[in-house]
Parts: C-alpha cells; sequence; structure tokens
C-alpha cells in the first residue's frame, strides 16, 4: 500500500480507503479512487487475507460439514455452496463427519481455531437433539436438509412430508396397492416427516400396512434392503410399489431388485428420493431437491447471522419436484 501511495503522491490511509470501496465515506474524489485502483492493478496488488483478518476479525471463510463427499447428494451440496460463496467472496472448507459423532467435537475444535465464520451442517444420524449447539456454542451455524425438532438453529429444508406425500400418491395412481417403504432407523425429523406423508397418503386410500415399512441401519443397510426383499416378493405378499426416502437407499435398492430380476415400473413401481445412479436402463421418477437454491438461502441466512448475532433462528422451507429424467 505505501508503494502505491508513493506512486500516486496520497497518504497510504488514502489507498486504503479506495481500496476498500470507502472513497465516499472519506471523500475522496471518484477520480483518485480510480487511479488508485488503476496503480494498485498495475503493480499486480493482492490483498493480504491473513492480516485482514486479523485487523478486522473476519476471514471471509466458511465450513461445509457433511457426512461423505464422494455421495453424489453431498458432492453435489458441496459444488453448489462453493459456486454460490466465491460468488460472494468466501472460501469454503469441506469437512467429512462420515457419521461418527465422535469427531464432532474435534472438528468444530479445528473449525475454531482457524477461525471459520460460520458453519453450514448436515448433522450426523443418531445424534441427541441439541448436542452440536452444545459443542459448539460460538460459531454462527445453519443446518441443511436433515434438522432437529426444535429450532435452536436456523435451517434450510424441503418440504419433506408434502412431497413424500405426492410420490405416495403417484405410486397410487400408477395402480398400486402394496408400496413399501425405505428408510433409516433414526430419530431424524427429516426422515419422519417422509414416513409421515407417506403414511398418511396410504391411510386416506385404506391402503396402509405397517409391515411394508423397512427401517435400516446405517452400516448394515443392504443386507436388510435384501432380506426385505425376499420376504416381499413372495406371491403371498407381492408388492406393487416402492418408495425410498434417501439418494443412496434408493440406488441400493433399484440395483437390488434389477438384481433380483424384478422389472421396473412393471413389476413393481418405484419412486426414489434424488436421481438414480444406478444404470437401468429405465426412466424411475424421484424427488428433485433444489440444491442449488437450498445452498444460496443456507449461506444468505448465516452471513445474516454472523452480522446480527442476536438474529432468530429461521426455518426455511424450499419446495421439493417429482421429475422423470429422460434415456438418451
Amino acid at each position: 500500500m505505501q508503494t502505491i501511495a508513493d506512486a500516486v503522491g496520497v497518504a497510504r490511509s488514502t489507498v486504503s480507503f479506495a481500496l476498500n470501496g470507502k472513497e465516499k465515506e472519506k471523500r475522496i474524489s471518484k477520480e483518485m479512487a480510480e487511479k488508485i485502483r488503476e496503480v494498485a492493478k498495475d503493480m499486480n496488488y493482492q490483498v493480504n487475507e491473513l492480516a485482514r483478518s486479523l485487523r478486522t476479525g473476519v476471514t471471509h471463510t466458511i465450513a461445509l460439514v457433511i457426512d461423505d463427499i464422494s455421495d453424489i447428494f453431498f458432492g453435489t451440496l458441496a459444488f453448489h455452496l462453493q459456486k454460490y460463496a466465491e460468488s460472494k467472496g468466501y472460501l469454503l472448507i469441506i469437512v467429512c463427519t462420515g457419521e461418527k459423532q465422535k469427531q464432532l467435537a474435534s472438528i468444530f475444535k479445528m473449525l475454531k481455531n482457524r477461525q471459520v465464520d460460520g458453519i453450514v451442517m448436515v448433522p450426523v444420524a443418531n445424534i441427541e437433539e441439541g448436542l452440536i449447539e452444545q459443542i459448539n456454542p460460538d460459531i454462527p451455524m445453519v443446518f441443511v436438509d436433515r434438522y432437529f425438532k426444535t429450532l435452536n438453529t436456523s435451517r434450510v429444508r424441503i418440504n419433506n412430508y408434502e412431497v413424500s406425500k405426492m410420490a405416495t400418491q403417484l405410486l397410487i395412481g400408477n395402480g398400486c396397492k402394496r408400496i413399501i417403504f425405505i428408510s433409516y432407523r433414526e430419530s431424524l425429523m427429516h426422515l419422519q416427516d417422509r414416513k409421515r406423508g407417506y403414511m398418511d397418503a396410504l391411510s386416506a386410500h385404506q391402503l396402509l400396512d405397517k409391515s411394508l415399512i423397512c427401517e435400516i441401519d446405517y452400516n448394515t443397510r443392504q443386507e436388510e434392503i435384501v432380506d426385505f426383499f425376499k420376504k416381499t416378493l413372495v406371491p403371498e405378499n407381492k408388492i406393487d410399489g416402492l418408495l425410498s426416502v434417501t439418494g443412496g437407499i434408493s440406488s441400493m435398492a433399484i440395483r437390488c431388485l434389477a438384481t433380483m430380476g424384478v422389472k421396473l415400473q412393471t413389476d413393481i413401481h418405484v419412486v426414489a428420493f434424488g436421481r438414480v445412479d444406478a444404470a437401468v436402463g429405465i426412466s424411475i421418477p424421484y424427488v428433485k431437491q433444489p440444491l442449488d437454491e437450498m445452498c444460496k438461502h443456507s449461506f444468505d441466512i448465516l452471513i445474516n447471522r454472523i452480522k446480527s448475532p442476536d438474529h432468530q433462528a429461521v426455518d426455511f422451507v424450499v419446495p421439493a419436484s417429482i421429475v422423470t429424467d429422460p434415456i438418451f
């Protein structure tokens, strides 16, 4: 900055104000501010973000805490959040939990030491409500996708109950009467809402059979799905519809059915959550979550929380839709 000031013939503080866009506030002429910025550009001036953060207490860095970056849902979430954060001048750090609750304390400690301004988080499965806020009392945070019943922390989610009910009604409209439901065995509200939507849609047509609900453990999910299909694909207990409520479960269940020789959308009609990554040669209707919008709202709510610590918790719902991609 001093080199630029010497070249232009002004004080160093004048250069600082101009480069930070404060020329009007400090009554620096438009012509002078433009000249300072032009000289700075010619000299390839780069902001020292570390020095700036020490002075301002703001690092313009946020973290995304997710389960597994290799998962298509979390990978897409990270892509959209990074793209939007960068457009707003923020750097994104991505941290994976592996759904391990015991790692959270060390993760939050690391993020605090790195002085991140805020966190967008997909909470880990099977965690006690309120524990995350206890472990992380200082860094502003927003939950995305998953959430808890109470509203201690702002959250951005889809209309889980409504879209699950719509998906079930779509299967009923296709003539399905015995529709199985596959989900995780956990208490997170987004899965409970999807289960309620399924049950209410079937109850309205007197079709609800709770024996067709399959809730599996995270680590043994494929074996449990195969065992459940073996029980429900027999003639006396024949199923004709399937609603699976995460992208991972949907892909796994569809691969299992294809391997077992089931004709999808003929023998069994399927609606998935998230685009299916299994190559089955047929279009599968799925619940499309608007991840780009969810990321934008998560970031904006987080920044408001950072700027206003007393900002009230927000429950923001982004409508999802059911789509069918064409097969090329």
